[in-house]
This record gives C-alpha cells, structure tokens and sequence, in this order.
C-alpha cells in the first residue's frame, strides 16, 4: 500500500492537473478575502446565518479565515479532480488491473487511495487558509486574535474541512466501483451539498442533516454546533468512511478486472 501511496504521489509531481488546481485553490482564497463574502452553498440555519453576517462585518484576519470555512462547499467542486486524478484515472486509463495483480489486496488498493486523497486535500486546503491569512494582512486588516490563535485556528479548520470533503470522496469511491464510470460519483460528489439540503427541507427528514458533511465541518468552526449533535455528525462521517472503504473492497472482489 505504501509503494502505491508513492508512485499515486510521483504521478501527481508529474501532472499539471494538481498545478491548475493549487493555483485554482490560491485564487478561490484570495477571492474570498478580497470581497470579504463567502461562496457556496451553505445549510446551517437561522443561527448559523446570523453568525455568518456577524463574522463577514468584522474584516478582521480571523474572521476571513472562518469566512474561508464557510465557503468550504466551494472546495467540494475544486476537488472532484482529486479524486478524478488519484482514483479515476485508474479507470479512464485503463490501469486498474496492473495495480491490482501486483500484490496489493482489495482493502489495501482503496485504504490506499483514499489515504492518499485526504492528504491531497490536507495539503490543498492548508494552502487555501494559508492563502486567506497572507492576503488578510496583506490588505492591512487588523489580526483579530495573537499568532498562537490564528495558527490553532489554520490547523483545526484544515484538518475539519478536508476530513469533511473527504467523506464525500469517499462515497465517490463505492459508486466508481459499482459503475466503473467518472460520470456517476463525479455528478454526486458535486451535488451531494446540494442534494441532502434540498431532500431534507423537502421529505422533512431531520435525520439527513448527520450526512451534510460539509456543513458539519462549517458549523463546527463558527460554534453554531451543540454539543450533543456533533458527536453525532461525527459517528456518521466516520462511519460514512468505513463502510465506503469496506464496501468499496468487497464490490471490487467480487468484480472482473
């Protein structure tokens, strides 16, 4: 598995498509601050809302960064080519069958490639706060908070933001495998923010809100979260992870390559 993480990682080095997307990330970054707004879709609610208008007043460094965390919806779409890179291509170019007779079993093939796209999008999305946090002080606006604070605050919101996205990759995975097609996971990958805001205010199905995952990572970072439902939201996207991977491995078993 780790001799795949690294050729997955010498292929990466060698692609322009990472470039164009590290460079798409900057510019999604330094948008942001610039127009002080926050882009995507988000799902939080009422409270959610109003602490959003409150933090967008204050223009401090600090508060561009949470900002950034509530465009993380935007990220979703960035990402796609991750996981179109890192696993599609296995697909759209024919490799998968090489990969998977050189000695790597089922479970190490997808813990493999899903390990690799959470560090991917770890890396990208610490450039993406990183970027807002330059570009707050480059345009003088006042820190907001000493460097210990702003740095936890770097560090928390990339490590929530991308395990968030994450999970939706991962069930990007399961449905790569089941239709051995880009066209399917990548429709759900970009809609799914979308979606489960949508069938919940539609069925009245309170219980979907646990799968907003995006919005999970969101409302963590803005305290608009309780206590009791975050271990919830957490149970889930965890347990989102772990049959993705699982049933991603025992599909492609049971599949000719």
């Amino acid at each position: 598995m780790i001799n795949q993480i690294r050729a997955d990682f010498y292929r990466q080095r060698r692609s322009i498509g990472m470039l164009i997307l590290l460079i798409a990330t900057v510019a999604l970054g330094i948008g942001t601050t610039w127009s002080r707004t926050t882009m995507g879709i988000t799902t939080g609610g009422e409270e959610y809302a109003h602490q959003l208008s409150a933090i967008e007043r204050q223009g401090t460094v600090r508060t561009g960064l949470q900002a950034g965390a509530a465009s993380a919806s935007s990220l979703v779409y960035f990402y796609i080519a991750v996981f179109v890179i890192v696993i599609g291509s296995e697909y759209s170019q024919h490799t998968l069958k090489n990969t998977l007779t050189s000695g790597i079993s089922r479970i190490q093939f997808i813990l493999g490639k899903y390990v690799t796209i959470l560090i991917d999008i770890i890396l990208l999305t610490l450039c993406y706060f990183i970027t807002i946090l330059i570009t707050g002080l480059a345009l003088g606006r006042k820190p907001g908070a000493d460097w210990g604070v702003l740095g936890k605050d770097v560090a928390v919101m990339t490590l929530l933001v991308s395990f968030c996205i994450s999970v939706i990759i991962s069930l990007g995975i399961v449905l790569l495998i089941i239709a051995k097609s880009l066209v399917a996971p990548a429709v759900a990958i970009v809609i799914w923010p979308v979606l489960i805001g949508l069938v919940e205010s539609t069925a009245k199905w309170q219980w979907l809100k646990y799968f907003d995952f995006v919005g999970f990572g969101e409302q963590i970072v803005l305290n608009t979260l309780k206590a009791d439902q975050a271990w919830i939201y957490a149970g889930a996207s965890v347990g989102v992870v772990l049959v993705a991977i699982i049933g991603s491995a025992l599909i492609i078993s049971k599949q000719e390559i």
